[in-house]
């Protein structure tokens, strides 16, 4: 049987991540895009971070690959928009 303070730990992790992931897709479908996205991009690159160290399998990968992808798609689309305005 696992000792209860590594299962309070790990517990401890996952809520830490699953609340870094919320807060990246809302991020990320946030209207203020040019902003909010690039700080999805960071959560998602650090959410993923702690998953792979954690020794206890974590879930989120697919979150946190939604953000980092979903975030970059808004940066670009925000630069683009940027400098390619018509008129």
């Amino acid at each position: 049987m696992k000792d209860t303070s590594s299962l309070t730990a790990h517990l401890a992790l996952q809520i830490r991540v699953s609340k870094m992931l919320s807060w990246g897709f809302i991020f990320t479908i946030w209207p203020a895009a040019a902003i909010t996205s690039c700080v999805a991009v960071f959560i998602g690159i650090r959410a993923m971070i702690l998953i792979n160290q954690s020794l206890e399998p974590l879930a989120g990968k697919l979150i946190a690959w939604w953000c980092i992808l979903a975030g970059s798609l808004q940066n670009l689309w925000s630069v683009w928009t940027l400098f390619h305005k018509t008129g």
